[in-house]
């Protein structure tokens, strides 16, 4: 396997160099406060593609500060609001070309489409916002921008995945029949609400998501996973949404009944109470020829099931896999990649497109198809209003009417 870093025929040091220099990036949210901001920092720097330059790391202008020294940020360029930094970052001669958006949902929407109109590039967290309305404006803005927007559902970097993507699109599988998804887990603090006036993370309070939160956190990846495996968007949804931990306000269990605009029927079920259970992401695809079978916690296999023929394992990295899954793999077989790496992957096709665009190279690290886009957040936003209205209404709801 070469140590040359290449996505398809595109040749990343190569990319580099003739683009003489890193893409620029700042950040806002992903400070030492942020659940998700540590994966961030490590996952953007993977393949010596970007450079963090700049950031408003928080809502606390002490900790906006602290984590931007951390991570040796100009003095100049670490902000205590992402206003400021794009104010001043449009009009620097060296200002970034893409913002990473590490914040809550709520707070994705306005500064990301900030950006967009300023033509700076961005890498958004999922959900793409906290309602169908607000992803509505996002998807709007990216349409009508030059920059890039690419959404972190980084599930979809596992080479694994790639591969299941790419066999059920050679029709390895014959016609898709059912979809069985599931992201249960069942730790720490997901599993129970803190005793007394203990404060609540804001997961389990109420707000601009509404109860359905966990459709939106873990859900959002599910569905998302589901998709893009498969290659077709779900059309309806059933939903029973539970709350089951004692004192908790918002719904912590999700069972969604799912039709696919092809025709595939299935079930998504997402959960924050599968006591013991540490990840849980698992998907399962039958089509009328065979199945596939894909676990988070063990990423390295894809199982294929044959009716008559038994089972096939395929690893990551062995001879016979898709070039889709052989782009996605970086490291030798017998030595585990993981999900650092699968999350690497989409900064790397991100920043890849970036340095193409800065090299009038149309043609290199064609993303098409792998990098997740608005419209794929636009989608997961009406799945969630659709099931919150399914539950309530205690009937099936087409996603196009909400």
């Amino acid at each position: 396997m070469s140590n040359t870093p290449k996505i398809g025929d595109t040749d990343l040091a190569e990319l580099l160099a003739r683009a003489g220099r890193r893409i620029r990036v700042g950040i806002v949210g992903g400070g030492t406060d942020s659940v998700i901001g540590g994966i961030h920092m490590l996952t953007h720097r993977v393949d010596g593609l970007a450079e963090l330059v700049a950031g408003a790391m928080s809502i606390d202008e002490a900790v906006a500060l602290s984590s931007a020294e951390a991570q040796l940020i100009s003095p100049e360029r670490r902000y205590t609001d992402w206003r400021r930094m794009l104010e001043a970052e449009r009009i620097r001669e060296d200002g970034i070309d893409a913002v990473i958006i590490a914040t809550p949902p709520q707070v994705h929407a306005e500064p990301a489409i900030a950006f967009l109109e300023a033509g700076i590039h961005v890498f958004c967290e999922k959900p793409l916002a906290s309602n169908v309305e607000e992803a509505e404006r996002l998807r709007e803005a990216a349409d009508a921008s030059s920059a890039l927007l690419a959404l972190n559902h980084c599930y979809s970097g596992y080479p694994m995945v790639r591969e299941a993507k790419a066999l059920i699109e050679q029709g390895k599988l014959g016609a898709i029949t059912l979809v069985e998804g599931e992201y249960g887990v069942g730790v720490g603090a997901l599993l129970r609400e803190p005793e007394g006036d203990a404060p609540k993370h804001w997961h389990f309070r109420p707000g601009p998501m509404g109860k359905a939160v966990v459709l939106g956190e873990i859900g959002s990846h599910l569905h998302h996973l589901a998709e893009f495996v498969v290659g077709d968007r779900v059309r309806d949804v059933r939903a029973e949404l539970q709350t089951i931990a004692p004192r908790r306000e918002v719904f912590d269990n999700a069972y969604l009944s799912i039709g696919f605009e092809g025709g595939a029927v299935g079930r998504l079920w997402s959960s924050y109470v599968a006591a013991g259970q540490e990840h849980g992401l698992r998907l399962r695809v039958y089509g009328s020829e065979a199945s596939l079978a894909w676990s988070q916690e063990t990423p390295e296999e894809l199982r294929i099931l044959y009716p008559d023929n038994g089972a096939q394992i395929i690893t990551r990295g062995s001879a016979n896999v898709t070039a889709a899954a052989r782009d996605a793999t970086r490291i030798p077989p017998g030595h585990p990649e993981g999900y650092v790496l699968a999350f690497a992957n989409l900064y790397r096709e991100f920043f890849a497109a970036l340095l193409a665009r800065l090299t009038g190279d149309s043609a290199a690290a064609r993303v098409d198809g792998w990098l997740p886009t608005a419209e794929d957040g636009v989608q997961t936003l009406r799945l969630i209003r659709a099931a919150e209205q399914s539950n309530g209404e205690d009937t099936r709801v087409a996603l196009s009417s909400v």
